[in-house]
């Protein structure tokens, strides 16, 4: 088997698989693997061949890259690793750098 010919059938079939499963999140699912009880948020992360591949943002490991392990789901988050590392939300107002505040003590001689 030579192999030029055979390398560009691999990154194409790379290339397909990793189009599938972004397909798949791209309305927004949460992911589970295989059968876990676990719902985990999903970022994307780097696959073989450079592509990029949906994964539990959490980072746990998925045994042996299976594409085929990750399942979209509709259910909310409930990994607590993946709770942690979600952002909090929008800040209603800016917070201040310094705060300035009036001297307690005034004397009447500043007046």
């Amino acid at each position: 088997m030579n192999d030029a010919t055979s390398t560009p059938g691999l990154y194409e079939a790379l290339a397909t698989i990793a189009v599938a499963a972004r397909a798949a999140y791209a309305d927004g699912s949460n992911l589970r693997v295989r059968s876990s009880g676990i719902v985990h948020a999903v970022a994307m992360t780097s696959w073989l061949g450079g592509h990029r591949m949906p994964s539990p943002a959490c980072m746990v490991g998925v045994s042996g890259w299976d594409p085929a392990a990750a399942h979209p789901d509709r259910g909310p988050v409930t990994c607590r690793r993946c709770l942690k590392l979600a952002p909090q939300g929008p800040v209603d107002e800016q917070l201040e750098l310094f705060i300035v505040s009036a001297p307690e003590h005034a004397s009447t001689a500043d007046a």
